[in-house]
């Protein structure tokens, strides 16, 4: 069975469903359907978290067999990197560095990271927006994650402890050797996109191909539904296996996510919530600084960083 050579490991909400889909414009680079199977971080154990929607997404799509896993793979093919874009690899490194050296030891993994209390506003945008997140409010909700996380609420539900990289990255880092665990930022993505999927493809050793189509728009944002109605429309029908399986053969990833980013005004962290949030990941940042070599943000070059918009 053909076997990965690269995973997106994370963070949650940092831009990786966008990387993925540009690096699926290559044409020797080869990702899942789906693109998050969780395997790394799940495998052996049946996927059976007990939050809001778990069942019917994370439940749902993982994979944690490793057969089953290998078979998301093509058996033949000419690709030079395969892979997939599971945001639990990053935060059940522990868990997923022995399997992943098992499978590949020459695996390279792709970390991206966010400035931490503008990821955990988008896990809880995003959340909100898909219908399972009832709290109106960030610091209501972040309150309630202890209970959650006991209550085997799945990844994206553990809003501030997602955010909190340095430990995961270090697990990584000495599993696989810290050249294996390339590490960017969301800030790269956004500010020049094309520029960062090139250089992480040459991180993954693909030459450029001038027919690789590098204008990928973004997908998976958040923000506040402009209309209710029609967000609750996309919710029924993301929630009935009839529609959502009628709706993906009849439409493409870039049409759909369209259609749901019109109906999305943007939405950011208010200055209180990010006083009240911001000193939790001082200690962590301080850690997470010396792990990485690629150019640091402002927000994690600073000493007051996590308390800077991440962008």
């Amino acid at each position: 069975m053909t076997a990965p050579t690269f995973l997106i490991a994370g963070a949650a909400r940092a831009g990786t469903t966008s990387l993925a889909e540009g690096l699926r414009t290559h044409p020797r680079v080869f990702v899942t359907q789906p693109k998050e199977p969780h395997y790394f971080a799940l495998h052996g154990c049946p996927a059976n978290f007990q939050g809001p929607g778990d069942a019917d997404t994370v439940n749902r799509v993982a994979v944690t067999d490793r057969d089953d896993y290998l078979s998301l793979y093509p058996k033949a093919h000419d690709f030079l990197a395969l892979g997939d874009g599971s945001v639990s690899t990053l935060y059940y490194a522990e868990r997923a560095a022995p399997e992943i050296v098992r499978m590949n030891p020459d695996m390279r993994i792709v970390v991206i990271l966010r400035e931490p209390v503008d990821r955990a506003y988008s896990g809880f945008q995003y959340l909100k927006t898909r219908g399972f997140e009832m709290s109106t409010d960030f610091l209501a909700a972040v309150a309630e994650e202890p209970r959650r996380k006991d209550e085997n609420w799945h990844h994206l539900w553990h809003y501030t402890s997602m955010s909190r990289y340095a430990g995961d990255l270090r697990v990584l880092q000495d599993a696989l050797g810290r050249e294996r665990v390339g590490v960017w930022f969301y800030d790269d993505l956004e500010a020049d996109y094309q520029g960062t999927l090139r250089g992480i493809q040459a991180f993954l050793g693909l030459p450029e191909d001038s027919t690789q189509d590098l204008d990928v728009p973004r997908v998976n944002v958040s923000g506040t539904p402009k209309l209710a109605a029609v967000q609750r429309g996309i919710q029924a029908a993301t929630g009935n296996e009839f529609v959502r399986r009628t709706v993906k053969s009849l439409t493409t990833y870039r049409f759909r996510e369209r259609i749901r980013r019109g109906g999305l005004r943007s939405s950011t962290v208010t200055a209180e919530e990010r006083a009240e949030l911001a000193p939790r990941f001082a200690d962590d940042l301080a850690e997470l600084s010396p792990l990485v070599d690629h150019p640091l943000p402002a927000w994690l070059r600073e000493p007051d960083g996590a308390s800077r918009p991440g962008g």
